[in-house]
C-alpha cells in the first residue's frame, strides 16, 4: 500500500519534475494568477481563478493544496472551502527571506446571473482578496463567463487592485468534438487567453496563452498551456474517483519550476474511473405511498413539514431517469415497494419503469406478500418476481362494493331527499337506497369491465409467456395463499428469503452490489437550451368554497389565486392544471373554471388538463374547457351530472322530544329547514336547480370540447362515469398518458423552441420545508390490524360530506377509489 501511494505522488509530480532545474530561484505562486484556461476552469482553483465558474458546481468540496519546489514541500499552503456558489479560501506563506508569516484570505462568489427562461449559460462572479488583517487594502476580481453552444466558451476577468491600476483578462475555449455524436464533446478542449495590464505606465496586450485540456479516459486529466509572453509552461494532471480528485498543477520554464499537489474532495462524483464499473443494483425504497401530489403534513406560519417516506409520482420518476443515466446502474431492485393511489398513477409508473428498461437495464422484485395491484405492477415490468416463502400473491380480480344507509337512517328518524339529475348520477344513494340500484350496478360494471380489460392486457404483455394458464384462468384461480402455488401457476420466478437477494441476483444477474443511494455526477455540459418554464397546478381533493390547503382540497378562493398569479405571471407560457378530484361544490367549480377561461382569453395562455386517478363531475367540470385533456386509460371521469342530498329531522326530534316553533316574514324565509318535512314546492324549488346546473354543465362541456356538439355531449353525459379508455373513445379527452404527455402538447400549443420546465406553482415557496422520517400517522395506529371495512367507509363519508355541509348543489362523482378493490 505504501509503494502504491509513493507511485501516485510521483506521477502527480511528474508534469513539473521532468522538466525541472537542480538550481531554481523560488518566488510566492498565487493559482490564481496561473495560466489556468480562464474560459474552462473547473477544478478545486475555480474561486481564485475564474469565480462566474463556481455556478457550475465543479469546484464543489473541500480542498487542501501544498507547494512543491526545490525537490520538496514548502511551508506555504491552501485550504478551500467551495460551498455551491460561495466560496472561502486561506492561504499560508512563510517567506524564508524575510522570516515572515503571511495569511491570505479569499471570499468568491458566482452563479448563473439570469434564470434559463430569460438569458441561459451567462455566468457572474467575484472575489475578494486580502492579506493577514487588512481586510480593507484587498484586491477585487470581477469575471463573467458566457457559453452560447456546446463548442465555445467566452471568460471576461477584470482585476482590481488597492491603490494599482486594473488588469483585464479575456479567454476563449473550444470543444472540437462537440458536434461529433460518437465522442464526449469534454474530451477535448483548446483555449486561447490574452492579458491586458499597464506595464511601464501604459496599458499594453501581452503575448497570449495557448492551451489544450484534454480528458482522454474519464478520471484521467492532462493539461497544459504555453505563455508567449512569460515564456513559461502550466501543466495540470489529475486522478479523479469517485469523490476524490487528485492532482497537481504548476509552472515551468528553462530554469525554474513550482508545483502544487492538491487533493479535493467532492461533492459530486466524477464518473466511473477509465469507464470501469461493477455491475450495481439500485435498492429502491418506496415505503410510503405514492401520491399525484406530495403536499404538507402540517404547515406552521411558513414551515412546511412533509413525511419523508410519502413520495409524488414526479420524485419516483425523477429517480428513475436519474437511475437510468447513471453509468454504475445496471438495474433497480423494489422490495416491498409501496403502492399507489390508483390505478392510473400506477400507469404512469408503469410507463417510467419501461422507459428506465429501455436503456438495458434490469427490474427485479422482491415481496413479502403481494397484493393484487402491486402484483398487476409488478408483472408488467419485472425481469423477475422473488416472494418470501410463508408470502401469498392476493390476486383476486377487480370489486367495487358500498354500503347503503337507508335503513339505518330510518330507524333512527332520519329522512334523505336524493335530488339527481339522472338515475347515474348516484352519490346519494348510499343514503337514500337499501341497495345497489340498476343503474348503479349498470355503470359499475362497465367502469369495470374497462379496468379489468386494460389489467388483463397489462399481465399478459409482461408475464403472459411464463404463466400456466390464461390470465383470466389465472386470476380466477386466486388468491394464492401458498407461496408455491403462485410459483407452479407461473406468477413468481423463485421463493426465497430476502437475505438470499444478493446471492440470487449475482448468480441470476451477475450483479455484484446494491446501492441505496444514487450518485449525483459532475455535468461536463457547458451549454443548456433556453427554458419555457410551464406552471403546474395541483388540483387535487374535494372541490369546496373558501381556502384550503392545495393538495389536500380544492378551495375556491385558494385554487383562484393560484391560476391568477400563474396566468399573470409572464415568465409562464402555459399552465398545466393536474386533477385528482371527484368533484364537490359546483359553485366552486364554477369559479375555478372560470379563471382558467380568463387566462386562455386575457392572457392567451394554453391550458392542458392532466388527469390522475379521478377527474369526474366537478373534476371534469373545472378541466372541460382546456385546450387538451390528458388522461390516463384508468382514470375515472365524466359523471357528468348533479345532486343535492339534504337531511331532514322530524322523526328524530320528535323521538328524543324536541319541539320546533318558526315566526317568519316571507314564503319562504326557512327554507332548507331541517326539523320539519319539506314541502313539494320547495322539493320542485331545488329540483328546478339541479336541473339548470346540469343544463348549465352541459353547455359548458360543449363549449370546451369542440369536437361534440350539445346532443352528444348529453348522450355520453346523464351522471354515466367512464374509464379513461372509454372517454378518449367518447370524445370526452384528448390522449392517454400521464404528465409527460400532458407536457407534450403543451410544446405543441406555444410553439416553443425552448426546452419546456414545469414549475410546481401550487406550495408557495416562501419560508422552508423540511421532511421527518417517521409516519406521525403510523404512532397512532397499528398498522397491521385491517380496518373495518364499515369504519373505514364512516370515517370516508364523514370527511366528505362535512367539505359540503352548506353546499346544496353538489358535482360530486360516485365511485371512490377507495371502493375498488384489486
Amino acid at each position: 500500500m505504501k509503494g502504491k501511494i509513493w507511485y501516485i505522488a510521483f506521477l502527480l509530480l511528474l508534469p513539473t519534475l521532468i522538466l525541472a532545474e537542480d538550481d531554481i530561484s523560488w518566488e510566492a505562486i498565487n493559482p490564481g494568477e496561473m495560466d489556468f484556461p480562464r474560459a474552462s476552469v473547473d477544478n478545486l482553483f475555480t474561486p481564485l481563478v475564474n469565480p462566474s465558474l463556481l455556478g457550475t458546481g465543479h469546484s464543489s468540496g473541500l480542498g487542501w493544496a501544498h507547494t512543491f519546489s526545490d525537490e520538496a514541500f514548502r511551508n506555504h499552503y491552501w485550504f478551500f472551502a467551495n460551498l455551491g456558489d460561495f466560496s472561502y479560501s486561506y492561504e499560508y506563506d512563510r517567506d524564508p527571506i524575510l522570516d515572515k508569516s503571511f495569511n491570505y484570505h479569499t471570499l468568491a462568489t458566482g452563479g448563473e446571473l439570469f434564470p434559463r427562461h430569460i438569458l441561459p449559460n451567462l455566468y457572474g462572479g467575484l472575489n475578494y482578496r486580502w492579506k493577514n488583517n487588512k481586510f480593507n487594502e484587498g484586491a477585487f476580481r470581477t469575471a463573467f463567463t458566457y457559453r452560447p453552444n456546446a463548442l465555445a466558451s467566452i471568460a471576461f476577468n477584470w482585476d482590481n487592485p488597492h491603490k494599482d491600476s486594473p488588469a483585464y483578462h479575456s479567454s476563449v475555449a473550444l470543444r472540437p468534438f462537440a458536434f461529433v455524436p460518437s465522442i464526449k464533446d469534454y474530451r477535448l478542449e483548446l483555449s486561447a487567453d490574452i492579458d491586458y495590464n499597464k506595464k511601464d505606465g501604459e496599458y499594453k496586450f501581452n503575448e497570449p496563452v495557448i492551451g489544450l485540456n484534454t480528458q482522454i479516459v474519464d478520471g484521467i486529466k492532462l493539461g497544459a498551456s504555453y505563455n508567449l509572453d512569460t515564456e513559461t509552461t502550466w501543466l495540470n494532471f489529475s486522478l479523479n474517483v469517485g469523490n476524490v480528485s487528485l492532482g497537481s498543477t504548476g509552472v515551468v520554464n528553462s530554469d525554474d519550476y513550482i508545483a502544487v499537489p492538491y487533493i479535493h474532495l467532492t461533492e459530486k462524483s466524477f464518473p466511473p474511473f477509465l469507464g470501469i464499473k461493477d455491475k450495481k443494483w439500485y435498492s429502491m425504497k418506496l415505503e410510503g405511498p405514492i401520491q399525484t401530489y406530495k403536499s404538507p403534513k402540517f404547515v406552521i406560519n411558513k414551515i412546511r413539514i412533509y413525511e419523508d417516506k410519502v413520495k409524488s409520482i414526479e420524485e419516483v420518476k425523477d429517480l428513475l431517469k436519474q437511475a437510468k443515466e447513471d453509468p454504475a446502474i445496471e438495474g433497480i431492485l423494489l422490495q416491498n415497494p409501496a403502492s399507489t393511489g390508483s390505478f392510473a398513477l400506477q400507469q404512469e409508473f408503469t410507463d417510467a419503469i419501461k422507459d428506465f428498461k429501455e436503456s438495458g437495464k434490469k427490474v427485479v422484485f422482491y415481496y413479502d406478500n403481494i397484493a393484487g395491484g402491486n402484483y398487476i405492477f409488478a408483472s408488467s415490468v419485472a425481469d423477475a418476481i422473488y416472494l418470501n416463502p410463508m408470502g401469498m400473491v392476493d390476486l383476486r380480480g377487480l370489486s367495487i362494493t358500498s354500503p347503503y344507509f337507508k335503513e339505518l337512517l330510518d330507524s333512527l328518524g332520519i329522512d334523505v331527499l336524493n335530488f339527481r339529475s339522472h338515475k347515474y348520477k348516484d352519490a346519494g344513494n348510499m343514503f337514500s337506497e337499501t341497495e345497489m340500484t340498476e343503474a348503479e350496478r349498470e355503470a359499475y360494471d362497465s367502469l369495470l369491465q374497462s379496468i379489468y380489460e386494460q389489467i388483463l392486457i397489462t399481465i399478459q404483455e409482461g408475464r403472459g409467456s411464463k404463466l400456466k394458464f390464461s390470465v383470466e384462468e389465472t386470476i380466477d384461480n386466486g388468491p394464492y395463499f401458498e407461496a408455491q402455488n403462485a410459483l407452479n401457476a407461473g406468477l413468481i420466478d423463485g421463493i426465497i428469503f430476502a437475505d438470499e437477494l444478493n446471492g440470487i441476483l449475482k448468480q441470476q444477474f451477475g450483479f455484484s452490489a446494491q446501492e441505496k443511494e444514487l450518485t449525483d455526477y459532475v455535468d461536463y455540459t457547458w451549454s443548456y437550451p433556453k427554458e419555457t418554464p410551464i406552471a403546474v397546478i395541483y388540483a387535487c381533493g374535494n372541490i369546496v368554497m373558501g381556502k384550503g390547503t392545495p393538495g389536500t382540497k380544492i378551495a375556491a378562493e385558494t385554487t383562484v389565486d393560484l391560476i391568477r398569479k400563474a396566468r399573470q405571471d409572464p415568465k409562464y407560457k402555459g399552465i398545466i392544471l393536474r386533477v385528482d378530484s371527484g368533484g364537490g361544490s359546483a359553485q366552486a367549480s364554477d369559479m375555478i373554471l372560470r379563471e382558467l377561461e380568463l387566462a386562455q382569453t386575457v392572457n392567451k395562455k394554453p391550458v392542458v388538463v392532466s388527469m390522475s386517478g379521478t377527474a369526474a363531475s366537478g373534476g371534469y367540470y373545472i378541466s372541460c374547457g382546456a385546450d387538451r385533456i390528458i388522461a390516463e386509460p384508468s382514470t375515472i371521469t365524466g359523471s357528468i351530472g348533479v345532486i343535492g342530498i339534504v337531511f331532514t329531522y322530524p322523526r328524530l326530534y320528535d323521538k328524543i322530544g324536541i319541539n320546533w316553533s318558526t315566526v317568519k316574514k316571507g314564503a319562504h324565509a326557512d327554507f332548507g329547514a331541517t326539523y320539519r318535512d319539506w314541502t313539494d314546492e320547495e322539493k320542485q324549488i331545488l329540483n328546478n336547480t339541479i336541473e339548470s346546473t346540469y343544463d348549465r354543465f352541459i353547455g359548458v362541456v360543449a363549449s370546451g370540447r369542440k369536437n361534440l356538439t350539445r346532443e352528444q355531449v348529453d348522450a355520453v353525459a346523464q351522471g354515466r362515469v367512464w374509464t379513461g379508455a372509454q372517454a378518449k373513445e367518447n370524445g370526452l379527452i384528448d390522449d392517454l398518458g400521464g404528465l409527460d404527455k400532458a407536457l407534450q402538447h403543451m410544446q405543441e400549443l406555444t410553439k416553443a423552441r425552448g426546452k419546456l420546465i414545469l414549475e410546481d406553482a401550487t406550495t408557495s415557496k416562501t419560508g422552508f420545508s423540511m421532511n421527518l422520517n417517521f409516519n406521525i400517522g403510523g404512532l397512532m395506529t397499528n398498522n397491521k390490524i385491517t380496518p373495518d371495512p364499515f369504519a373505514s367507509k364512516y370515517k370516508e363519508l364523514y370527511e366528505k360530506w362535512s367539505d359540503y355541509q352548506n353546499e346544496s348543489v353538489l358535482m360530486l362523482c360516485p365511485v371512490s377509489l377507495n371502493e375498488m378493490k384489486f
